[in-house]
């Protein structure tokens, strides 16, 4: 039978990674939507408007990633504290 133990551990390792990633890619995103704002205040004409749809467009699948991540963080918790209480009911029954 496998270790389940093992499996706990690689999944709150994964559950750690992605939470770092998802904080460090939506700070990362804030500053270039920063730097964005300043451009888009001064950039004129039918480039800017396409750069500026190009820009929404960008921004909505970034949002819907984040939603998605966020819904895959929410999994991992459910199991990992499933993975959990099983461990703890399999090591009251091995003792």
């Amino acid at each position: 039978m496998a270790d389940t133990r093992i499996l706990l551990a690689g999944l709150e390792e994964y559950h750690r990674v992605l939470g770092r990633h998802v904080s460090q890619l939506s700070s990362e995103f804030q500053g270039l939507s920063s730097v964005w704002q300043r451009f888009a205040a001064v950039y004129e004409g039918d480039a800017a408007d396409q750069f500026k749809h190009g820009w929404i467009r960008t921004t909505a699948m970034f949002q819907e990633y984040l939603e998605q991540t966020h819904q895959i963080s929410g999994m991992l918790d459910e199991r990992i504290d499933a993975l959990r209480q099983a461990n703890r009911t399999e090591g009251g029954l091995v003792g």
